[in-house]
């Protein structure tokens, strides 16, 4: 009761609530039974007690304790969208996506790390629940995820390449000149539920859809349905060398502008990218794409000790300055 009340004290309610989902009935928190076999989990009781606080009792992010959380909301399964996926935008989600999102939890969010709590078992029984709020599942399947090519790793070269990369696909717009969430359009968006949203600030590391070099590529190549951000493939990372210098200018800075044009002359023009066979523009998207992956990471700034106290979290950060 006491660390309850300091929390009110430090944080604020919603530190409280992060309490109180936290601290799951033990009858959640035990192993099945069948330890190995999901059918065994009394899969509606556990959904009640673990994710119902936030998700609501239907599924539809409407939970009691929803309004506390700011933004961004808690998931409404009914629609079937979902921002973490494998497949390709449009596409549901396959269970294995499902369940590395109830594992892992989604960083920056109170959304937590189930893993840590519930066994296999418990977490697949939760995967065929949350499907069960949403009929597309029973009426659609989910396309083939996306290809996880191999990681290269990273290199001074790449990091480079891959802030060109993140100019002339002009991630900065949102996202800030620096990754730090602050870009020209990062106060005018909004989800498909038009509820504003806030650019993630890169600099802050931990990503929502995972942080290794595979994770970045997968939420790089699939997007995050439901909001603005997109999926880069083909269409848009295939960009030609020949391409006009200004309307990038805000985004790199006039003195790394000449750079750019540098790396841009190195690159395929338009003409030369229409004679390229399929194979060769797949190679071309997927080294781009792993040079801004590691660009991406390269932007990580150091934490201090504040953080590792209190895991700082950016989207209550964030709310709490619009306020």
């Amino acid at each position: 009761m006491r660390y309850e009340i300091w929390c009110r004290r430090v944080c604020g309610a919603g530190a409280t609530f992060a309490l109180l989902v936290w601290s799951v009935p033990c009858h959640a928190q035990a192993p099945p039974t069948g330890p190995n076999d999901p059918a065994t989990v009394d899969a509606a009781r556990l959904y009640g007690d673990a994710c119902a606080p936030c998700h609501g009792l239907e599924g539809d992010g409407r939970g009691r304790g929803a309004r506390l959380l700011g933004s961004p909301q808690p998931r409404d399964f009914t629609v079937g969208t979902f921002e973490f996926r494998s497949t390709p935008t449009g596409s549901l989600p396959t269970d294995e996506d499902l369940f590395r999102t109830i594992s892992r939890g989604v960083p920056g969010t109170w959304m937590p790390a189930w893993e840590e709590h519930l066994t296999p078992a418990q977490r697949w029984a939760l995967v065929s629940y949350v499907k069960g709020f949403a009929e597309y599942f029973a009426d659609e399947e989910p396309d083939p995820p996306v290809p996880a090519p191999e990681e290269p790793g990273s290199t001074p070269e790449l990091v480079t390449e891959g802030r060109f990369v993140y100019t002339v696909l002009k991630c900065w717009e949102c996202h800030g000149a620096t990754g730090r969430g602050d870009g020209p359009k990062s106060d005018e968006l909004a989800d498909d539920w038009d509820r504003r949203i806030r650019p993630y600030d890169f600099t802050r590391g931990s990503f929502k859809n995972g942080s290794s070099p595979a994770d970045l590529y997968r939420t790089l190549a699939t997007g995050l349905t439901g909001t603005p951000m997109p999926a880069y493939d083909r269409n848009n990372v295939s960009f030609p060398g020949d391409l006009d210098l200004e309307s990038m200018r805000e985004g790199l800075g006039t003195g790394d502008l000449g750079a750019l044009e540098t790396y841009l002359t190195g690159q395929p023009t338009g003409s030369e990218i229409g004679s390229l066979a399929e194979a060769e523009i797949g190679a071309l998207v997927e080294h781009r794409l792993w040079a801004l992956v590691y660009y991406l990471q390269s932007l990580e700034r150091s934490r201090g000790a504040l953080y590792w106290l209190f895991r700082e979290n950016p989207e209550m950060e964030a709310r709490e300055k619009e306020q």
